[in-house]
């Protein structure tokens, strides 16, 4: 037999709705053919390989027995902790070398987008079997297999999704599938568990497609359970939460549901929760009760396994709880799959795919970082580089780019130009430059101005503009730092000061030189840089370790703008340790701020308006004794771009 034709399945989105059907009806047949006792041989002489990073029982047995039920033959790391992977070996020399030593791969992985990379890497198709809270694109051909099955149909079935949303990787496949197939969903998260920003997003955006999340309460609060969800008349897949009084927009009264379908209970995905993020006190707990009311009666039960306590056991000799039939349809639907591959390999039509836009080309300095810290590149990224491409938004003034890996979007509030080293507020005016710049290789995207002028860019355009502090004003605004920070904090032995990056590390430095001075204490400096993937904080007095832990951190920076870079470092402390207190010491204050974060310690309070900028220039640490020759802070007016030909020029 020929090797198999590289038909990746990386996402729930790599099959086509015909696919999928085919898929379908290739496991009804092999399923009468098992049941049957037929001896299959279509796979014979070859082989697959599962690789599992992660704990599994269902999904890896049941691809081993579909590949041994086809004819083939199965090699198998379930262990990956007993492979090279232990010696530091990287995931794509792994799928490079067992490459050779298979037909087919079957990859686990705790880091989203890792099947992407694997799938780039290794010479035979790569099958998904779970990246990170990313997907699990197989695990839903199993879910729409039997729930099909059950009712017949998917167009216009009302699925209720309950549990962890968040991170439960089944769930965001089974999301975008229910979608495609015209599926109504109710979202039922436990409290902080919703189905994330960039699933939603994708859906409003590629398939104008959205759904209503309610709570647990909510679902019961009247009488008949489903008596609070009205469809929308215009959408019949987009549901809105009716109880009338409330404020929030409602869709207008219209027929409720005849019945709800299914639930689709999941467990808390404890091993993917953030450091600090703890479990749920109240998570869903689903029993026969919710199968008494007049709009539930019909509803099945359906749950990718393995339970913990979300599902009670006395549920499971319900003909409605078909959650082992699920499991059970792991091995035709598995074994469906294969078969199609091999079909298709035989096959002489070409599998159509719509070539997507190409990678986003970014200068080193100007490349962004996936936001995503379970992202893939930011564990192998001794050969990964991270990778973007301009993704749709439903919102004309945003700019979003879709990680090519884990798919996690970041919104570029500023963009800028590498030629003409201008940055720009984007807006709608601006797609048809960003689309240009993306063409020929200058574009550079910006959370915030702060991050534009820390790499030389400079506004696309200044008004007025005027010096509000001199040198020696600079000079005073420190020292009233320095002593602000020593009346408040009685112990300056825990302290540490982190300056932001680079600006506020120069200020650290300043502020560690008077706090020695005036009390005699010399405390830590840091740096932390919000932009960096790699080691974002390092210390600044020659230590070779950096510790937050039970300690007075103290965060410095130059300029208070939007607040989001103090967040950034706040999240970058927490990860690395717990400290005992957090404070902010700025030297300007200009009064403008998307988050309610106030600073502590202000050198100058400097009222601005939206559209006006506060520029710091600070001497570097060889310039002088202070550096008074240097030190300046500038307000100036910001315009935004009007014309291409200023632009672009």
């Amino acid at each position: 037999m020929p090797r198999l034709k590289k038909l990746d399945v990386v996402s729930i989105e790599d099959l086509s709705t015909a696919e999928i059907e085919r898929i379908f009806t290739i496991a009804e047949e092999l399923e009468r053919s098992l049941e049957q006792g037929k001896s299959l041989t279509s796979a014979h002489n070859l082989v697959m390989s599962t690789l599992f990073y992660e704990p599994s029982t269902r999904t890896r047995l049941s691809f081993e027995s579909a590949m041994h039920r086809l004819g083939g033959a199965v090699i198998s790391s379930a262990d990956m902790q007993a492979s090279s992977a232990a010696k530091g070996e990287s995931l794509a020399d792994t799928v490079r070398v067992v490459s050779n030593y298979a037909d087919v791969i079957v990859l686990r992985h705790p880091q989203d987008g890792a099947a992407r990379v694997a799938a780039e890497y290794a010479t035979c198709p790569i099958i998904n079997a779970g990246d990170g809270s990313r997907e699990h694109p197989t695990q839903t051909l199993c879910d729409l297999y039997i729930l099909k099955k059950k009712k017949g149909y998917l167009k216009g079935l009302t699925v209720a999704l309950c549990g962890d949303l968040k991170y439960g990787r089944t769930v965001h496949s089974l999301i975008y599938a229910l979608a495609r197939f015209g599926a109504n969903i109710v979202a039922v998260p436990t409290a902080g568990m919703n189905v994330p920003e960039y699933v939603l997003d994708r859906l409003a955006a590629e398939r104008s497609y959205s759904f209503s999340t309610v709570t647990m309460d909510e679902l019961k609060s009247l009488a008949g359970g489903l008596d609070a969800l009205y469809l929308t008349p215009s959408a019949p897949h987009q549901m809105a939460l009716f109880a009338g009084g409330a404020a929030g927009e409602r869709a207008p009264a219209a027929e409720p549901p005849a019945a709800l379908d299914a639930f689709y209970v999941t467990r808390l995905q404890k091993e993917r929760l953030g450091s600090k993020e703890s479990p749920a006190e109240n998570y869903v707990r689903f029993d026969a009760r919710a199968l008494k009311t007049h709009r539930t009666q019909e509803a099945v039960v359906m749950h990718p396994l393995p339970r913990t306590n979300e599902l009670a056991y006395e549920l499971d000799e319900d003909p409605r709880a078909i959650y082992f039939q699920q499991a059970a349809a792991g091995v035709p639907v598995r074994m469906a799959l294969i078969a199609w591959m091999i079909e298709e390999t035989a096959g002489k039509d070409v599998r159509l795919v719509t070539p997507a836009e190409g990678a986003v080309r970014f200068r080193a300095e100007t490349a962004p970082r996936c936001v995503n810290s379970n992202c893939i590149t930011r564990f192998e990224g001794l050969y990964l580089r991270p990778r973007f491409r301009a993704a749709r938004s439903v919102d004309p003034n945003r700019f979003n780019l879709r990680c090519d890996y884990c798919e996690r979007e970041l919104s570029a509030e500023f963009v800028g130009h590498t030629r003409s080293h201008r940055y720009y507020k984007f807006d709608e005016s601006m797609h048809g430059f960003v689309r240009q710049w993306i063409a020929d290789g200058s574009l550079a995207v910006f959370d915030s101005v702060k991050q534009a002028e820390e790499h030389g860019y400079e506004p696309y355009k200044r008004g007025p503009q005027r010096e509000i502090l001199k040198g020696g004003e600079v000079s005073q605004a420190v020292e009233s730092l320095a002593d602000q920070i020593v009346a408040d904090i009685p112990d300056l032995a825990d302290v540490t000061l982190v300056g932001v990056v680079s600006h506020g590390g120069l200020l650290a430095m300043r502020l560690r030189a008077l706090i020695e001075k005036k009390t005699g204490v010399h405390p830590p400096c840091a740096a932390v840089d919000v932009y960096s993937a790699a080691d974002p904080i390092r210390p600044l007095d020659g230590s070779e370790e950096f510790s937050a832990e039970g300690r007075t951190i103290v965060i410095v920076d130059d300029v208070i703008n939007s607040g989001w870079t103090v967040q950034r470092a706040m999240t970058m402390l927490w990860q690395i340790g717990r400290p005992g207190a957090v404070k902010l010491a700025v030297l300007i204050d200009r009064g403008h701020r998307a988050l309610p974060i106030r600073p502590n310690y202000v050198g100058k309070n400097i009222p601005t308006s939206r559209t006006e900028r506060v520029q710091v220039r600070l001497a570097a640490p060889g310039a002088g004794a202070t550096g008074k020759a240097q030190d300046r802070v500038m307000l100036y007016s910001m315009v935004e771009p009007m014309r291409e030909s200023e632009a672009t020029r």
